[in-house]
């Protein structure tokens, strides 16, 4: 099985395989449930990304970039 090279924040990491939940996603990266994470479309995407459950599988592709923030965020 050939790992799958995503980015979240910016760092690269592989994906051990294809389908991940959100969660799994985040683990990857260190993180955990107290974050929120989204898909973005590409480095620069403006929109914020598509937001994905922590339970949510996706299918991941070479590439694809994840953006984590703490999910008790206060901007303000």
């Amino acid at each position: 099985m050939t790992e799958i090279p995503i980015f979240i924040n910016r760092r690269q990491y592989e994906a051990p395989q294809k389908d991940l939940s959100g969660l799994q996603i985040l683990e990857l990266s260190g993180l955990g449930a107290d974050h929120d994470l989204f898909l973005l479309q590409g480095e620069g995407d403006r929109t914020g990304g598509t937001p994905i459950g922590l339970e949510q599988v996706i299918e991941l592709h070479p590439g694809e970039q994840f953006r984590a923030i703490p999910g008790n965020r206060n901007f303000g």
